[in-house]
Protein backbone atom coordinates (compact mmCIF):
# COMPACT_ATOMS: atom_id res chain seq x y z
CA UNK A 1 0.00 0.00 0.00
CA UNK A 2 2.62 2.11 0.86
CA UNK A 3 3.87 1.92 -3.21
CA UNK A 4 0.34 2.32 -4.62
CA UNK A 5 -1.48 5.74 -5.46
CA UNK A 6 -4.56 5.08 -3.32
CA UNK A 7 -7.82 4.98 -4.89
CA UNK A 8 -10.37 5.67 -1.68
CA UNK A 9 -9.54 7.32 1.60
CA UNK A 10 -10.64 5.58 5.26
CA UNK A 11 -11.44 8.40 7.16
CA UNK A 12 -11.74 8.08 11.23
CA UNK A 13 -12.81 11.08 13.15
CA UNK A 14 -11.55 10.94 16.64
CA UNK A 15 -11.80 12.31 19.99
CA UNK A 16 -9.53 10.55 22.40
CA UNK A 17 -9.86 7.27 21.71
CA UNK A 18 -6.35 5.95 22.55
CA UNK A 19 -8.13 2.63 24.11
CA UNK A 20 -9.93 1.75 21.24
CA UNK A 21 -8.49 2.63 17.78
CA UNK A 22 -6.33 -0.31 17.80
CA UNK A 23 -9.42 -2.51 17.26
CA UNK A 24 -9.97 -0.53 13.92
CA UNK A 25 -6.71 -0.28 12.49
CA UNK A 26 -5.94 -4.07 12.94
CA UNK A 27 -9.58 -4.59 11.06
CA UNK A 28 -8.19 -1.82 8.07
CA UNK A 29 -4.55 -3.81 8.13
CA UNK A 30 -6.29 -6.90 7.81
CA UNK A 31 -8.40 -6.39 4.51
CA UNK A 32 -9.27 -8.71 2.26
CA UNK A 33 -8.76 -7.98 -1.66
CA UNK A 34 -9.03 -4.28 -1.11
CA UNK A 35 -7.41 -1.72 -3.61
CA UNK A 36 -5.00 0.57 -2.30
CA UNK A 37 -6.03 3.04 0.34
CA UNK A 38 -5.16 5.84 2.87
CA UNK A 39 -6.20 6.05 6.54
CA UNK A 40 -6.88 9.52 7.68
CA UNK A 41 -7.47 9.55 11.22
CA UNK A 42 -9.02 13.23 12.06
CA UNK A 43 -8.33 14.18 15.59
CA UNK A 44 -11.01 16.11 17.12
CA UNK A 45 -8.84 18.11 19.98
CA UNK A 46 -7.34 14.46 22.02
CA UNK A 47 -5.89 14.83 24.70
CA UNK A 48 -4.95 11.42 25.17
CA UNK A 49 -1.96 9.76 23.10
CA UNK A 50 -3.08 9.01 20.46
CA UNK A 51 -0.67 10.19 18.43
CA UNK A 52 2.11 8.17 19.80
CA UNK A 53 -0.47 5.08 19.24
CA UNK A 54 -1.34 6.06 15.26
CA UNK A 55 2.28 6.04 15.18
CA UNK A 56 2.67 2.76 16.59
CA UNK A 57 0.76 1.31 13.77
CA UNK A 58 2.23 3.00 10.58
CA UNK A 59 4.29 -0.38 9.78
CA UNK A 60 1.25 -2.30 9.44
CA UNK A 61 -0.91 0.23 7.75
CA UNK A 62 1.75 2.52 5.79
CA UNK A 63 -0.46 4.85 4.22
CA UNK A 64 -2.11 6.26 7.90
CA UNK A 65 -1.65 9.93 9.09
CA UNK A 66 -3.47 11.44 11.29
CA UNK A 67 -4.69 15.35 10.73
CA UNK A 68 -5.67 17.84 13.09
CA UNK A 69 -9.23 18.44 13.47
CA UNK A 70 -9.32 20.45 16.72
CA UNK A 71 -10.81 23.78 14.67
CA UNK A 72 -14.35 22.78 16.30
CA UNK A 73 -15.60 20.49 18.44
CA UNK A 74 -17.99 17.70 17.24
CA UNK A 75 -17.94 14.60 14.69
CA UNK A 76 -18.95 16.67 12.01
CA UNK A 77 -16.05 19.23 12.15
CA UNK A 78 -13.94 15.89 12.21
CA UNK A 79 -15.60 14.18 9.22
CA UNK A 80 -15.19 17.47 7.25
CA UNK A 81 -11.59 17.79 8.15
CA UNK A 82 -11.41 14.41 7.51
CA UNK A 83 -12.48 14.56 3.74
CA UNK A 84 -10.96 17.76 3.24
CA UNK A 85 -7.71 16.30 3.74
CA UNK A 86 -7.96 12.88 1.99
CA UNK A 87 -5.91 12.67 -1.14
CA UNK A 88 -8.87 10.43 -3.15
CA UNK A 89 -12.15 11.23 -4.06
CA UNK A 90 -13.57 8.08 -2.74
CA UNK A 91 -14.45 8.71 0.83
CA UNK A 92 -14.87 5.95 3.18
CA UNK A 93 -15.98 6.58 6.77
CA UNK A 94 -16.22 4.88 10.36
CA UNK A 95 -15.49 4.99 13.87
CA UNK A 96 -12.81 4.52 15.60
CA UNK A 97 -14.12 2.28 18.34
CA UNK A 98 -15.75 0.06 15.92
CA UNK A 99 -14.93 -2.97 13.65
CA UNK A 100 -15.10 -3.40 10.09
CA UNK A 101 -15.21 -7.02 8.77
CA UNK A 102 -12.50 -8.13 6.29
CA UNK A 103 -14.64 -7.26 3.07
CA UNK A 104 -15.79 -3.58 3.85
CA UNK A 105 -12.93 -1.39 2.01
CA UNK A 106 -13.38 -3.89 -1.52
CA UNK A 107 -17.08 -3.59 -1.13
CA UNK A 108 -17.93 -0.17 -0.39
CA UNK A 109 -15.18 0.93 -3.04
CA UNK A 110 -16.81 -0.84 -5.47
CA UNK A 111 -20.16 0.12 -4.86
CA UNK A 112 -19.06 3.75 -5.27
CA UNK A 113 -18.53 3.28 -8.62
CA UNK A 114 -22.16 2.76 -9.22
CA UNK A 115 -23.99 5.06 -6.75
CA UNK A 116 -22.75 8.31 -5.24
CA UNK A 117 -23.74 7.23 -1.63
CA UNK A 118 -23.54 3.99 0.03
CA UNK A 119 -23.83 2.18 3.28
CA UNK A 120 -23.98 -1.62 4.99
CA UNK A 121 -25.34 -3.36 8.09
CA UNK A 122 -24.22 -2.98 11.14
CA UNK A 123 -24.56 -5.50 14.07
CA UNK A 124 -23.85 -4.67 18.12
CA UNK A 125 -23.96 -7.98 19.68
CA UNK A 126 -19.66 -8.47 18.94
CA UNK A 127 -18.29 -5.55 20.84
CA UNK A 128 -21.12 -4.27 22.88
CA UNK A 129 -21.84 -7.20 25.41
CA UNK A 130 -24.28 -6.71 27.49
CA UNK A 131 -25.42 -3.26 26.74
CA UNK A 132 -26.53 -4.03 23.77
CA UNK A 133 -29.81 -5.01 24.76
CA UNK A 134 -29.92 -2.01 26.26
CA UNK A 135 -30.29 0.26 23.25
CA UNK A 136 -33.16 -0.03 20.38
CA UNK A 137 -30.51 0.39 17.34
CA UNK A 138 -31.80 -1.79 13.99
CA UNK A 139 -29.27 -3.89 13.05
CA UNK A 140 -30.29 -4.16 9.32
CA UNK A 141 -29.42 -6.73 6.89
CA UNK A 142 -31.44 -6.11 4.42
CA UNK A 143 -32.32 -2.44 4.16
CA UNK A 144 -30.97 0.94 4.61
CA UNK A 145 -31.96 3.38 7.24
CA UNK A 146 -35.86 4.79 6.42
CA UNK A 147 -36.75 8.32 6.96
CA UNK A 148 -39.92 10.31 6.06
CA UNK A 149 -41.05 10.17 3.13
CA UNK A 150 -38.72 6.57 2.40
CA UNK A 151 -35.84 8.85 2.70
CA UNK A 152 -32.92 6.38 3.46
CA UNK A 153 -29.70 7.59 4.68
CA UNK A 154 -26.30 5.83 5.73
CA UNK A 155 -25.39 5.41 9.42
CA UNK A 156 -22.31 7.51 9.94
CA UNK A 157 -20.22 4.70 11.11
CA UNK A 158 -20.90 2.97 8.00
CA UNK A 159 -20.64 5.21 5.25
CA UNK A 160 -18.91 5.95 1.99
CA UNK A 161 -19.63 8.62 -0.73
CA UNK A 162 -17.78 10.53 -3.48
CA UNK A 163 -16.40 13.79 -2.86
CA UNK A 164 -18.36 15.82 -5.43
CA UNK A 165 -21.46 14.57 -3.32
CA UNK A 166 -19.66 16.19 0.00
CA UNK A 167 -19.07 19.08 -1.90
CA UNK A 168 -22.61 19.41 -3.55
CA UNK A 169 -24.04 18.98 -0.54
CA UNK A 170 -21.91 21.60 1.48
CA UNK A 171 -20.55 18.69 4.12
CA UNK A 172 -21.68 17.64 7.10
CA UNK A 173 -23.82 20.17 9.13
CA UNK A 174 -21.51 21.26 12.29
CA UNK A 175 -23.83 22.88 14.32
CA UNK A 176 -25.64 19.09 15.19
CA UNK A 177 -24.47 18.56 19.36
CA UNK A 178 -24.53 14.83 18.86
CA UNK A 179 -26.39 12.35 16.48
CA UNK A 180 -28.58 12.77 13.53
CA UNK A 181 -26.28 15.09 11.26
CA UNK A 182 -25.43 11.95 9.06
CA UNK A 183 -29.26 11.91 8.62
CA UNK A 184 -29.36 15.93 7.59
CA UNK A 185 -26.53 14.87 5.46
CA UNK A 186 -28.71 12.36 3.39
CA UNK A 187 -32.04 14.10 3.15
CA UNK A 188 -29.70 17.48 1.61
CA UNK A 189 -27.80 15.09 -0.57
CA UNK A 190 -31.66 13.70 -1.31
CA UNK A 191 -32.70 17.13 -2.25
CA UNK A 192 -30.34 17.20 -5.04
CA UNK A 193 -31.28 14.27 -6.17
CA UNK A 194 -28.54 11.41 -4.95
CA UNK A 195 -29.39 8.00 -3.34
CA UNK A 196 -28.09 5.78 -1.47
CA UNK A 197 -27.06 1.93 -2.19
CA UNK A 198 -26.95 -0.85 -0.07
CA UNK A 199 -24.15 -2.72 0.05
CA UNK A 200 -24.78 -6.13 2.07
CA UNK A 201 -21.06 -7.27 2.38
CA UNK A 202 -19.94 -4.30 3.99
CA UNK A 203 -21.07 -5.06 7.89
CA UNK A 204 -19.68 -3.09 10.80
CA UNK A 205 -19.16 -4.71 14.08
CA UNK A 206 -20.97 -1.04 16.24
CA UNK A 207 -19.53 -0.36 19.47
CA UNK A 208 -22.12 0.61 22.46
CA UNK A 209 -20.99 1.83 25.49
CA UNK A 210 -20.48 -0.89 28.59
CA UNK A 211 -21.13 1.62 31.05
CA UNK A 212 -24.85 2.95 32.01
CA UNK A 213 -23.89 6.40 32.81
CA UNK A 214 -22.70 6.42 29.13
CA UNK A 215 -24.87 4.96 27.39
CA UNK A 216 -27.32 7.38 29.01
CA UNK A 217 -25.19 10.40 27.87
CA UNK A 218 -25.16 8.87 24.13
CA UNK A 219 -29.22 8.85 24.18
CA UNK A 220 -29.56 12.24 25.22
CA UNK A 221 -27.47 13.38 22.98
CA UNK A 222 -28.80 12.08 20.48
CA UNK A 223 -31.94 12.96 21.73
CA UNK A 224 -30.45 16.50 21.05
CA UNK A 225 -30.04 15.89 17.48
CA UNK A 226 -32.85 14.43 16.54
CA UNK A 227 -34.63 17.78 17.85
CA UNK A 228 -32.40 19.97 15.84
CA UNK A 229 -33.02 18.14 12.57
CA UNK A 230 -36.58 18.72 13.27
CA UNK A 231 -36.28 21.89 14.00
CA UNK A 232 -34.03 22.47 11.01
CA UNK A 233 -36.56 20.73 7.97
CA UNK A 234 -39.47 20.38 10.18
CA UNK A 235 -41.06 17.85 7.62
CA UNK A 236 -44.61 18.14 6.73
CA UNK A 237 -46.08 14.16 7.32
CA UNK A 238 -44.16 14.45 11.46
CA UNK A 239 -46.95 16.52 13.75
CA UNK A 240 -45.13 18.16 16.24
CA UNK A 241 -46.53 18.13 19.63
CA UNK A 242 -47.27 20.84 21.81
CA UNK A 243 -45.95 21.38 24.91
CA UNK A 244 -48.78 20.00 26.83
CA UNK A 245 -48.87 17.20 24.82
CA UNK A 246 -45.08 16.79 24.53
CA UNK A 247 -45.21 17.04 28.76
CA UNK A 248 -48.19 14.44 28.42
CA UNK A 249 -45.98 12.08 26.89
CA UNK A 250 -43.72 11.40 28.72
CA UNK A 251 -45.96 11.03 31.68
CA UNK A 252 -47.12 8.30 30.50
CA UNK A 253 -43.64 6.80 29.16
CA UNK A 254 -42.30 7.74 33.19
CA UNK A 255 -45.56 5.82 34.15
CA UNK A 256 -44.07 2.71 32.29
CA UNK A 257 -41.59 1.98 34.46
CA UNK A 258 -40.41 -1.84 34.51
CA UNK A 259 -40.67 -1.67 38.09
CA UNK A 260 -41.17 -5.48 37.94
CA UNK A 261 -39.21 -6.27 34.49
CA UNK A 262 -35.66 -6.94 34.86
CA UNK A 263 -32.33 -5.38 35.04
CA UNK A 264 -32.07 -5.31 31.40
CA UNK A 265 -36.01 -4.17 30.83
CA UNK A 266 -35.06 -1.41 33.24
CA UNK A 267 -32.18 -0.07 32.01
CA UNK A 268 -33.85 -0.04 28.24
CA UNK A 269 -36.63 1.93 29.51
CA UNK A 270 -34.07 4.15 30.82
CA UNK A 271 -32.40 4.86 27.54
CA UNK A 272 -35.44 5.54 26.13
CA UNK A 273 -36.00 8.42 28.55
CA UNK A 274 -32.29 9.81 27.87
CA UNK A 275 -33.94 9.63 24.25
CA UNK A 276 -36.58 11.78 25.10
CA UNK A 277 -35.22 13.94 27.39
CA UNK A 278 -32.55 15.16 24.77
CA UNK A 279 -35.14 15.76 22.30
CA UNK A 280 -37.24 18.03 24.86
CA UNK A 281 -34.39 20.45 25.93
CA UNK A 282 -33.18 20.64 22.69
CA UNK A 283 -36.49 21.71 20.83
CA UNK A 284 -36.99 23.80 23.77
CA UNK A 285 -33.28 25.60 23.86
CA UNK A 286 -34.41 25.98 20.34
CA UNK A 287 -38.01 27.66 21.05
CA UNK A 288 -38.77 24.60 18.59
CA UNK A 289 -42.24 22.36 18.84
CA UNK A 290 -40.82 19.18 20.35
CA UNK A 291 -40.79 16.25 17.60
Amino acid sequence: MADKTPVCSVVIPTFNAAHVIGHQLEALAAQVDAPPFEVVVADNGSTDDLASVITTWRDRLPGLRRIDASRGRGVSVARNVGIGGAATDLILICDADDRVSSGWVSAMTAALADAPLVSGPVETTVLSGRSAEWVPIDQRTAALFETWESRTYGIGCNLGLRREVWEAVGGFDESYPAGAEEIDFAWRAWDLGHRFAYVPDALVHYRIRTDLRGVLRQQYNSGRGTATLYAKFRPAEVTPKSWKRRVHHELLLLKGFPWRGTGDERRRWLTLMAFEAGKLVEARRLGSPAP
